[in-house]
């Protein structure tokens, strides 16, 4: 359905105004603006992983045109939890926005001091000038908005569910959550306050969908700790572990399995070493140095001792164990005897790629052990039951399924009517559409811009689509540089000379014949530049270029059905 596009001149003072700037649709990037007596809040600055068809792109970012275009109406950000998901966009939002006021649980708060989710390069964060207020579960008033922390689960320490109160009605928010009965760090799910929650009154639920697919009840941590000790055991040499950075729970699974089959921990990840850092400051990790091995320990350790733990902020796991299965990573390289695990999600897109990972693996003779059937992950999202349990204790009136992609959504959405809520009180919101809250409705009210930021670590800010397009045509068709000399007369002196690359034409038995008539025609193009030149007397070198590349680009399509990217240079000297 399509939206009206609407602006901050648009919204009731008296009215709440809910939109996703992110996660909808799509697996991470979760982030969210309300609005109510021209103020805005923000909820969570997450970041996502990018498409194979984006090249050239490190990480996804939502989008603050509208929030750009608005600095002086938002009042602060809250923050739920420290995954990449909900915090990885942190410092861009700390780059691009000028936020008043940051709240959040303490070992999100250790994660920035840490500068985990530095995008910009160490130092970026002035942390003199970073104002973070810790929160436990209290409740905080931040403008016109009354924000209360309820204590959640997920696989990372401080995870929370936000309440946020307002004059024109109550909005559940879970992030993130599972019903994990026996957690690795004593804290439950409050399943009394957020019952009470439903009580008092919920006119919208923001729920996560992540797992709507998966029957049941999620599965505990614990089982984790079991499978990896046993793989731990088993395995002669060297133990291997790819997981996300941020999975605390994991981590100190990891540590109480190198404790229990001796085996020391290196932590070959800068990222999961300040994770591990922030999470023995927070209190929840005990350090052990007799486990813990130092980075230039590692080559003199037996190999039956090792246990390597490996992960990144800034890519996927799963392009980390690619890296490594090919040889091409800059800290692990495999050897005879070495044992891989797994830790994480292979989602529905990445079962081929994975499945390619496991026969490089097999022909290094690398065993490789994946995924919750054999018991090396859990999802940190609640599955089903958990999702139904949420909307019958929360008992909301309305009900946005979140955090999902669009099958996630609409199956959750789905459970709803199970709860006697109608198709008109669920909305299945895609990035940057907004609902309107008043006088006790909810309803859709337009759309603000949202379409993500792509993200290159390297350059350090932006991609464009131009240049995404660019780099999706050079991947498919290759390229082609073709280089002329010409005298101060404009007359071809040399050349032209080609270079050819990533084009499978060039197999081809046609080839010799077509580069033959590839350089005629650019011989033929500077000819006819010069002719119809003779009398003019302005700079011919733009126009010769595009001259030369359209009747070489010609050739291509008409005798290769190539759309090879074409570039031409020229070297200009005295006769």
């Amino acid at each position: 359905m399509a939206f009206t596009p609407v602006s901050f001149e648009d919204f009731d003072p008296a009215h709440l105004y809910c939109m996703p700037l992110g996660g909808q649709n799509e697996l991470g990037l979760v982030s969210w603006a309300f609005v109510h007596q021209s103020k805005i809040l923000l909820v969570d600055a997450g970041a996502a992983y990018p498409a194979f068809d984006l090249p050239g792109v490190d990480l996804l970012l939502p989008n603050t045109a509208f929030l750009d275009a608005n600095q002086d109406k938002i009042i602060g950000l809250a923050l739920t939890n420290g995954h990449e998901e909900h915090l990885g966009a942190f410092a861009y939002f700390m780059k691009h926005l000028s936020i008043p006021r940051i709240m959040g649980p303490r070992f999100v708060g250790h994660l920035i001091r840490q500068e985990i989710f530095d995008l910009y390069g160490q130092g970026h964060l002035d942390q003199s000038q970073l104002s973070f207020e810790e929160v436990n579960g209290q409740t905080l008033k931040v403008g016109p908005f009354l924000l209360e922390w309820i204590a959640g689960n997920n696989s990372i320490y401080d995870a929370y569910c936000l309440k946020i109160s307002t004059q024109a009605g109550t909005v559940l928010y879970t992030s993130g959550f599972k019903l994990e009965q026996t957690p690795l760090d004593g804290v439950m799910l409050d399943i009394g306050r957020l019952a009470a929650c439903g009580d008092e009154g919920v006119m919208l639920l923001i729920s996560s969908s992540v797992n709507v697919e998966e029957g049941g009840y999620s599965v505990s941590e614990k089982t984790v700790l079991r499978s990896i000790e046993k793989i731990s055991q088993s395995a002669e040499g060297r133990l291997i572990v790819v997981m996300p950075a941020t999975n605390t729970h994991r981590l100190k699974v990891l540590f109480e399995v190198a404790r229990r089959t001796g085996r020391k921990v290196f932590l070959q990840s800068p990222t999961l070493h300040k994770v591990a850092v922030s999470a023995a400051i927070s209190g929840y990790l005990t350090y052990d140095r007799n486990i813990e091995g130092e980075a230039d320990k590692l080559a003199v350790t037996e190999d039956r001792q090792v246990l390597i733990l490996e992960s990144s902020k800034e890519a996927d796991p799963i392009d980390v164990l690619q890296a490594i299965s090919r040889c091409e990573h800059p800290t692990t390289r495999l050897k005879v005897g070495d044992t891989i695990v797994f830790s994480s999600d292979v989602v529905p897109g990445q079962v081929r790629r994975m499945a390619h990972i496991l026969d490089e693996l097999l022909a290094l003779s690398v065993p490789c052990y994946y995924g919750n059937r054999q018991g090396v992950n859990v999802s940190r999202y609640g599955a089903r039951e958990e999702l139904k349990l949420m909307l019958s204790i929360t008992k909301p009136r309305y009900f946005a399924p979140a955090m999902g992609e669009s099958r996630h959504i609409v199956q959750h959405g789905n459970l709803g009517e199970f709860f006697n809520l109608s198709t008109d009180e669920i909305f299945n919101l895609q990035n940057g559409d907004v609902l309107e809250m008043k006088n006790g409705y909810v309803r859709t009210f337009g759309r603000i811009e949202a379409e993500p930021i792509l993200f290159n670590c390297d350059q350090g800010e932006r991609v464009t689509t131009a240049s995404i397009k660019e780099r999706q045509a050079l991947s498919v068709e290759g390229f082609m540089t073709l280089g002329l000399t010409l005298g101060l007369d404009g007359k071809l002196l040399s050349g032209p000379n080609l270079s050819c690359g990533a084009s499978g034409f060039l197999l081809s038995d046609e080839w010799p014949d077509v580069r033959q008539e590839i350089e005629a025609a650019a011989r033929a193009a500077v000819s006819k530049v010069v002719q119809e030149r003779i009398n003019d007397e302005r700079d011919s070198g733009p126009y010769m270029r595009s001259a030369v590349r359209e009747a070489v680009v010609k050739v291509l399509r008409n005798r290769m059905g190539a759309k090879t990217t074409v570039q031409v240079q020229i070297h200009q000297v005295a006769n």
